[in-house]
């Protein structure tokens, strides 16, 4: 026989399955990045659409909505979508992976530009002097800086588009 008391005594927990206890956005984004099908379906064809875009957010948004949905099938986690990541989880790791994303662009604009000097105008003051007013004023200063001719000219050689 039991008594009624003990029933009283027993722990019992406020969820009925617990919350992960690892930190959910950053392993969801190593999940997004190297799952091949979801990167080449969802996580690539997103940023893409927000480098075209940058002010509009919601590509990287839905795919992360996406993305949690697949990693929580793939991982058989039967917590609620809301549970796992709030919409402030969200906008975190939508920060964590533009600021991600444009270092990689920025680091690529970099190299290219290196070894572009290296092969065709590491000779040229100018040239590299108008490389640097591209980069941090934009091509509008380039261009008033070396005039019309040589903006074009210097495009032309380095491959560079407006």
């Amino acid at each position: 026989m039991v008594k009624i008391n003990e029933f009283h005594d027993m722990d019992i927990p406020k969820e009925i399955i617990p919350k992960p206890d690892y930190d959910v956005p950053s392993d969801l984004l190593i999940f997004m990045r190297n799952d091949p099908m979801f990167y080449r379906k969802n996580f690539f064809p997103a940023i893409d659409k927000y480098k075209e875009n940058t002010k509009d957010t919601s590509p990287i948004e839905n795919m992360i909505k996406v993305g949690l949905g697949q990693y929580c099938d793939k991982f058989n986690i039967e917590n609620p979508k809301e549970e796992m990541m709030g919409d402030g989880d969200i906008q975190d790791l939508v920060r964590t992976i533009i600021a991600d994303e444009m270092e990689e662009l920025d680091e690529g604009i970099i190299d290219t530009a290196k070894n572009f000097l290296n092969r065709n105008l590491s000779g040229d003051p100018q040239f590299k002097a108008w490389m640097n007013a591209w980069k941090e004023k934009g091509p509008r200063a380039a261009e008033a800086m070396v005039g019309p001719r040589r903006h074009k000219e210097y495009k032309e050689k380095s491959g560079w588009n407006e």
